[in-house]
């Protein structure tokens, strides 16, 4: 695996801010560099789960210390009534609620049928304990993902 922690995905010259370009679109993309056997080990210790078109698989004010990553199909998160993000295969939210046990602020829907993996905190630290190296990535990936998502949020906001 390589650690892009201070790149933008799609970022080939490290540091896209730095070069003055804009993040990729997809800024919620977790262990791009993963094997299937880190996969694997991933998937021995979250649960996936299915969901339809519409159904609501997270919602704000959820506390449930748990990291979701998209494993098939696409989801949307959502702010009120503005979708703010939609997010695809290895896709991730629940990032905050997962990091610091506050209660989440979006709700996050199937926009198609999707399998989301269920990560806790506890099935984490199981995985941390096995393989400290993997567990060290998706920690650094989830820093990247949360740069990223913080850099478009000042973006945004003009900052």
């Amino acid at each position: 695996m390589v650690s892009g922690l201070f790149d933008y995905p799609g970022d080939e010259d490290g540091g896209s801010a730095a070069a003055g370009r804009e993040p990729a679109a997809d800024t919620g993309v977790l262990l791009r560099e993963a094997t299937a056997a880190d996969w694997a080990l991933i998937g021995e210790h979250a649960q996936p789960r299915r969901y339809e078109p519409g159904e609501r698989i997270f919602a704000a004010n959820d506390a449930e210390r748990c990291l979701w990553i998209v494993a098939a199909g696409r989801v949307t998160v959502a702010s009120g009534r503005h979708v703010v993000d939609e997010l695809g295969p290895g896709g991730v939210f629940g990032e905050l609620t997962f990091l610091t046990g506050e209660p989440a602020r979006s709700t996050v829907h199937a926009a198609t049928e999707a399998t989301v993996l269920r990560l806790s905190l506890a099935g984490f630290e199981v995985l941390a304990g096995k393989d400290p190296t993997l567990a060290r990535h998706l920690l650094f990936d989830l820093a990247q993902v949360l740069a990223v998502r913080l850099h478009r949020l000042r973006r945004l906001v003009g900052g």
